[in-house]
């Protein structure tokens, strides 16, 4: 008797795109709490995330490739802890060489209490793209 394979059906009415996120320092002040909604997909995008400092300078930085799930929560390490001032974590995703969404949100380094924030969170939703979707240029530094 042949295999059956099972054949995926869905599809997008539109490209993913930021639905909400967070940056949530811990109480050490070393390290940030991320949290990132998407809306549903299926091919899979890309996801850079960066925190600059006060100074501007990143603090920060990761880049997740062919993401799978629609909410994405991790860890990340500042390099300099500047307790008190303000922080922007950067969010870009992209898929296919084109740029799907971008966002800024910006955050004090300052303890907050888990539930209030989560509770914040859920009050919040995008219901548009932070940017168009447009081409990526190319990078001037790689040959």
């Amino acid at each position: 008797m042949d295999q059956l394979h099972a054949v995926d059906l869905r599809y997008e009415e539109e490209p993913p795109r930021f639905l909400r996120a967070q940056a949530l320092p811990y109480p050490d002040l070393q390290r940030v709490w991320t949290r990132v909604q998407l809306t549903e997909f299926v091919g899979h995008p890309e996801l850079e995330m960066a925190i600059l400092g006060p100074d501007g300078r990143e603090e920060a930085y990761m880049v997740m490739v062919d993401v799978q799930h629609t909410y994405i929560s991790l860890t990340m390490h500042l390099k300099r802890s500047q307790p008190g001032q303000p922080y922007r974590f950067l969010l870009r995703l992209t898929r296919d060489n084109t740029l799907l969404d971008q966002r800024e949100v910006p955050f004090d380094l300052v303890f907050v209490d888990r539930d209030q924030a989560k509770a914040d969170a859920e009050q919040m939703v995008w219901t548009e793209r932070g940017v168009p979707i447009t081409p990526l240029l190319p990078d001037p530094d790689i040959p």
